[in-house]
């Protein structure tokens, strides 16, 4: 197998592919980065930053864009199997439909900062990374993110469209009472406060 075979099987196409997590056989990394640089010079792969390539498809109009919010996910959230961060903040806010202000970066909490925030670049998208309070798992990442919305909301300014829309948000994270009392002592006592008088604890299976 051919190393653009390798990357072509392990990636497919409009993916990121991040130079430092490449093991193709017994080649160093110093190896790779110069067949990724080949292959940039031919065409045969595109480069999107500093260190993050991808494979782009050959369209009517001109070759496809790599989606910088891929990214974000797989450098930040997770990789398909494992979970290591989730989305926070304002932008967790807009995404629950508790905001609709429009924030001009990503929010995210995750296991792969080790400052307590960064705001960094990837591509033309703005970042706000910050250090999990714990470990970030595949099993605990809805818990922790419903905490930290917790810890956001304001309950005596809510309308009922909101409170809805926190309680619709409940039942598709599949947060419980049980997973909250495991976690909550990472959280400042404002987040439980906030659950209780917002009423979302009545939503807890």
């Amino acid at each position: 197998m051919t190393f653009i075979e390798y990357l072509k099987e392990k990636y497919g196409y409009n993916e990121p592919i991040y130079a430092e997590e490449i093991q193709f056989e017994n080649y160093s990394h110093s190896w790779i980065s110069k067949e990724l640089k080949k292959l940039v010079d031919s065409d045969e792969i595109k480069r999107f930053d500093t260190g993050i390539y991808y494979l782009a498809k050959k369209m009517p109009w001109g070759y496809s864009k790599l989606n910088p919010r891929k990214v974000v996910n797989r450098r930040f959230i997770s990789d398909g199997d494992d979970v290591y961060g989730y989305v926070a903040g304002l932008s967790l806010l807009n995404m629950t439909a508790l905001s609709t202000q429009v924030p001009n970066l990503i929010e995210i909490v995750t296991n792969k900062e080790s400052t307590r925030i960064r705001d960094i670049m990837i591509g033309n998208q703005r970042i706000r990374a910050r250090r999990s309070r714990t470990t970030i798992t595949k099993e605990n990442a809805n818990t922790l993110q419903f905490l930290d919305l917790m810890n956001l909301i304001t309950p005596s300014s809510m309308d009922e469209t909101e409170k809805f829309m926190l309680s619709k948000y409940i039942k598709a994270s599949g947060v419980t009472k049980n997973m909250i009392s495991q976690y909550a002592h990472f959280y400042p006592a404002r987040a439980i406060r906030n659950l209780i008088e917002s009423g979302a604890v009545y939503e807890l299976a």
